[in-house]
């Protein structure tokens, strides 16, 4: 695995007033970047998405996170395909604009985990 990513986890939170906030954490995981098969690419155009890229990783590294970051790019997952022999996960995705990744929480810089 030699590409990194950042899984964007969305956590409640409170302001100084105590108003109820999202923030999103990057957590920092190692992932290989895997190509979209062109039937797998066909499959999902037919019913309107356009996957651009994939990601594997350790199975036990994800928990059902919605979006990530890939070379300063976000991404929303749209599948998750477990290969339960490597005990890793497929993470196939498509690019979005950061509105649609703030529309989740704020942004929070954590790249240790």
């Amino acid at each position: 695995m030699d590409d990194v990513i950042y899984l964007l986890k969305t956590e409640n939170t409170e302001n100084a007033i105590g108003d109820p906030i999202k923030k999103l954490k990057k957590i920092k995981r190692l992932s290989q970047k895997l190509e979209i098969r062109q039937s797998e690419f066909y499959q999902a155009f037919a019913v309107g998405l356009k996957p651009e890229m994939k990601f594997l990783i350790w199975k036990f590294e994800y928990s059902g996170e919605m979006f990530l970051e890939y070379k300063n790019r976000n991404y929303k997952i749209i599948k998750t395909y477990e290969r339960r022999s490597e005990e890793k996960i497929e993470l196939t995705v498509v690019s979005v604009t950061n509105k649609e990744v703030m529309a989740y929480g704020t942004t929070e810089t954590n790249k240790d985990n």
